[in-house]
């Protein structure tokens, strides 16, 4: 379809010696122009003519740069000029001069001039700010010369042609196309609606919804107009949780993990626990920011050891806090750029050698725990709960090389260009990973117990309302971008190590009905978000005076001591007791807690002294739970298998209580939804 009566002809330079498109942002878009994502915008007020004009707001880490490049002639003076308001204002032509003002109270005409060279066709003009200097605004933008087609007119460039859909993933669709002659830039189209504008003939749309098909269509841009729009091509996104390009991550039936830290003393166990049963299916370790520089090779180690003993390897990426759990450190190094360039580097490298290490396999990745949980809570009201305006350095993925402007997808300074620039990372070298960011249960506030105060019914609402408010905050940052599951903690520390004589006023002593409440938390935040849910970094300890008999190769008693919750990594948690199901013998304040149930839980049962949890793990199914991933998260937390850290470095800290739980459910596990 041609674009009015003038598609196709030859017409003069918009403003007639005025070589610059859209000089004075009158379209009410960014059309003809390059931003800084997020950072640009075309506004009504205030403006130095017409009708609309350019607002660039400035960052810690970004200018707010827009950018247009213009045809010229070789060998020829030109003039560019601009007006502009705002502290330390840019305008200039890469490679040759440039001008600026240190403060704009009101409009102030910039101007600069500049010749060509003998081999020069083109120009790229620019303006931009200073780094967090506020706002600045630019408007009837000048470049003034001879025009680049040699005979004083630009003719609209052609249609683009072989458009194509180059890959999907649950939220986005990238387009290729060929380059359209004369053409400065092009603009994308979902149906009728311009959705992005570029310089290259590559394009990333995101924030689509899963399983769905879209229709796009691209035009080519220069000084004189705009072109037809290309034939259009249709993309369906991939379903939700798919990631894209992973193959299968996890069996048919609810899996387990377990911390695992390779070494000699930690593979011999393995080796003997495979002797006497199936071994858990996933071994995850952690990359942490005070050791970025062994990333790949702490990767590698993890990935060929885990698949020795047939369990699937996962990455927990803990750089961006440098482990210093802190709650303004996340905040603070994501809008630093060296920060985000040596992270970004060190991500690449461990993708990459993961990938080396299986090829085709899938290695998993929880991203970040805490970082969303911190933001949320200390940060997010400030930006109006929106992640999309929370700054971030998010350039530093381009200028340290790990992606390519133009060929990769853009992604914005922002906590949302961000999640989705890690996301993509990962994937890119490693296309068969796995992955997903971690959610907190006190983002909002911890809403576990809120059935003790409010009752069962009103409790529960309270539960659901906390996760409604965590969801909304985390879509905002767009974690399901190219994602495949969503990562849930529970502390990470068994709550034994408190010996807090009254459990029940204790917030991390939970009984059956909290857990179920936990459960209740991460399904209303995973079926928000389409992905499934991972839990991770869940306690190991279990509750004393266990019925559970223990193989004698562990306890030639028969019998598995109590933890003593004194003894390093020896700590009673309820966790295992509610997943797997136990009966045990209770007193006191303990009885009272342990045995209650407001929510009628017909697995719940005490007689005298003695109660039983049925196992759980079929709620967790149900939930949208498709693996638990067990393991201490602090020095005190009980280890169910031996680790390369603390006392218990050939065995485990619990008498082994957790892995014959493990190998019994996993001979036995409990089919999928």
């Amino acid at each position: 379809m041609l674009l009015g009566s003038v598609s196709l002809a030859t017409v003069a330079a918009a403003d007639s010696s005025n070589l610059a498109v859209n000089a004075g942002f009158e379209t009410g878009d960014l059309s003809g122009w390059a931003c800084s994502a997020t950072t640009a915008s075309v506004v009504t007020t205030p403006v130095h003519g017409g009708t609309h004009s350019l607002a660039g707001t400035t960052t810690g880490s970004d200018t707010a740069q827009c950018t247009q490049t213009i045809s010229v002639q070789p060998n020829s003076a030109y003039t560019l000029s601009a007006y502009v308001e705002g502290a330390y204002v840019y305008l200039g032509a890469d490679g040759y001069n440039s001008t600026w003002t240190p403060s704009a109270t009101s409009w102030q005409q910039l101007s600069t001039t500049f010749t060509t060279g003998a081999t020069t066709t083109s120009v790229k003009i620019y303006l931009h700010g200073w780094y967090a200097q506020g706002t600045y605004r630019a408007d009837d933008v000048s470049l003034t010369g001879p025009s680049g087609s040699g005979g004083g007119t630009v003719t609209i460039p052609a249609a683009p042609t072989g458009l194509a859909v180059s890959g999907t993933t649950s939220s986005s669709a990238s387009l290729s196309w060929n380059a359209s002659t004369g053409a400065t830039g092009y603009n994308v189209y979902q149906g009728s609606a311009k959705v992005a504008s570029v310089t290259t003939t590559a394009a990333t749309v995101t924030g689509l919804a899963a399983s769905t098909s879209y229709a796009f269509s691209v035009t080519a841009t220069n000084s004189a107009g705009e072109s037809a729009k290309s034939t259009a091509v249709t993309a369906t996104t991939q379903s939700a949780g798919t990631g894209g390009s992973t193959s299968a991550w996890h069996p048919s039936y609810l899996s387990v993990g377990t911390v695992y830290t390779p070494g000699s003393t930690v593979d011999s166990f393995f080796s003997t626990l495979k002797t006497h049963g199936p071994v858990p299916n996933y071994g995850y370790e952690y990359l942490i920011g005070g050791d970025f520089s062994n990333w790949a090779a702490t990767t590698t180690t993890l990935v060929s050891h885990a698949q020795q003993f047939g369990m699937t390897p996962v990455l927990v990426d803990y750089g961006m806090n440098g482990n210093v759990d802190g709650t303004g450190v996340d905040f603070t190094n994501m809008q630093s750029a060296s920060w985000l360039t040596t992270y970004f580097q060190s991500l690449k490298n461990a993708a990459a050698a993961a990938n080396a290490a299986a090829p085709g396999k899938p290695v998993g990745w929880v991203i970040e725990p805490d970082m969303l949980g911190y933001l949320q809570q200390n940060y997010a009201a400030t930006y109006g709960n929106d992640a999309s305006k929370m700054p971030a350095a998010t350039n530093a993925v381009y200028s340290s090389g790990v992606l390519a402007s133009g060929s990769d997808p853009a992604f914005g300074n922002n906590l949302r260009g961000l999640t989705e620039a890690i996301n993509y990372t990962i994937k890119k070298y490693d296309p068969t990973a796995f992955v997903g960011w971690q959610v907190n249960t006190w983002a909002v506030r911890d809403a576990l117990k809120d059935t003790d105060s409010l009752g069962w019914s009103a409790g529960r609402q309270s539960v659901t309302n906390v996760a409604t408010q965590v969801a909304a905050f985390v879509k905002t940052a767009d974690i399901g971008y190219d994602a495949d599951l969503v990562a849930f903690d529970q502390w990470g520390q068994d709550f034994g190590i408190l010996r807090d004589p009254n459990p029940a006023a204790d917030i991390r002593y939970l009984n059956a009905a909290h857990w179920s409440n936990y459960l209740l938390y991460v399904q209303t935040i995973r079926q928000s978000l389409a992905l499934p849910a991972v839990l991770w970094q869940i306690p190991v300890g279990h509750l004393n005076s266990t019925h559970t008999p223990s193989p004698t190769y562990w306890n030639s008693s028969g019998v598995f001591p109590d933890l003593d919750n004194v003894t390093t990594e020896q700590s009673e948690d309820s966790a295992s007791t509610f997943f797997y199901g136990d009966s045990f013998t209770s007193s006191g304040n303990n009885l009272s807690f342990y045995s209650s149930n407001p929510g009628a839980d017909p697995k719940i049962s005490v007689s005298g002294s003695t109660v039983t949890w049925g196992s759980h793990i079929p709620e967790a199914a149900a939930a949208g739970v498709v693996a638990i991933l067990f393991g201490a998260g602090t020095g005190t937390g009980t280890y169910g298998v031996p680790e390369m850290v603390g006392t218990n470095q050939t065995g485990p800290g619990d008498f082994g209580y957790w892995a014959t739980r493990t190998q019994s459910y996993l001979n036995s596990p409990t089919p999928l939804p």
